[in-house]
């Protein structure tokens, strides 16, 4: 069943959550305590094996000491890291295929994205990349547009003269692909204006002076780019950064798509808080939030309007 108003998905979450995952929520409870035992436990033992530590080299770091004193705090952290996506990945897959009931006929995927690598290369978006890392992934129809969401993270690998390995984080946040209601033969970047900025295509001059200060638009149809980039649709543009209070915004429209990538450190569609009960709605609520929110552009953009924009 396809939903056609954010209305429709609070109402009906609403419903899907107090009927159906509430009741599915208590088993986890004592589960997730048990893990946050162990978490504090690590936590006890590492502050423990630090102040050994000091204790043993009588308070005085070197260089050469400064990695055994600090190497326990970041194992530790990746330790009960590992351990808090653990539960959190065990808990969605046994309730997230219930709280999508709440979705229409939108469709969670746990892992393997729905955008393909190809396709995020073909918008000269970001720089090369050779690794997609993706968490959570929903597809989907709204209001009759194909919707695609990935929150993913973009990277390559160096290796420096001495062979170590450096992970070089070209993106991070959420790809949302949505269709466009009119075709477009043409292809327009919209880029985060920076001091340099690579170019596909050559530079499109628009009327909107704040929008031009911060972002750098190419295409290779200037026509069709200012057809696209009316007034209005620049300012709903930049409304959609400050809603998601995004460090940056960038878009490629194409082959009739639109694929927005909003760049964001924070962990969205969380659940599964170690130190949240269970059954917290304000989670579930702000996973709801987040995910009408990517919906919402096609609202701000009037993407399924065959209006001229």
């Amino acid at each position: 069943m396809e939903f056609n108003t954010i209305q429709d998905f609070r109402h009906n979450f609403t419903q899907v959550y107090h009927k159906s995952v509430a009741p599915k929520l208590e088993s986890f409870e004592q589960e997730k305590n048990k893990m946050k035992l162990i978490t504090r436990i690590i936590w006890i033992i590492t502050v423990a094996i630090i102040a050994g530590l000091l204790f043993l080299f009588n308070f005085q770091i070197t260089q050469d000491t400064l990695f055994l004193v600090i190497a326990p705090f970041f194992l530790c952290i990746g330790i009960c890291g590992w351990l808090g996506k653990s539960f959190e990945k065990k808990l969605k897959l046994a309730v997230m295929p219930i709280v999508m009931r709440a979705f229409g006929d939108f469709a969670w995927v746990p892992a393997g994205g729905t955008i393909p690598d190809i396709i995020l290369k073909m918008t000269r978006l970001f720089e090369r990349f050779e690794d997609k890392k993706d968490d959570d992934s929903f597809y989907g129809t709204y209001k009759g547009l194909q919707i695609n969401i990935d929150e993913t993270e973009l990277s390559y690998t160096t290796r420096d003269s001495e062979g170590r390995r450096h992970k070089h984080i070209v993106f991070s946040g959420v790809l949302a692909q949505i269709d466009f209601k009119k075709p477009f033969k043409g292809h327009t970047i919209i880029r985060t204006r920076g001091l340099f900025n690579s170019k596909a295509y050559e530079e499109v001059k628009l009327e909107d002076p704040e929008f031009s200060k911060m972002y750098f638009v190419d295409a290779n149809d200037q026509i069709e780019a200012r057809y696209i980039l009316t007034t209005s649709f620049m300012e709903r543009f930049k409304n959609i950064k400050n809603s998601f209070s995004a460090s940056q915004m960038e878009a490629s429209i194409q082959d009739s798509k639109i694929l927005i990538a909003i760049h964001t450190t924070k962990d969205l569609f969380k659940l599964g808080d170690l130190n949240r009960p269970v059954n917290d709605t304000k989670q579930f609520t702000e996973l709801l939030n987040e995910f009408v929110s990517i919906l919402a552009i096609v609202d701000e953009l009037k993407l399924n309007q065959n209006i001229g924009l």
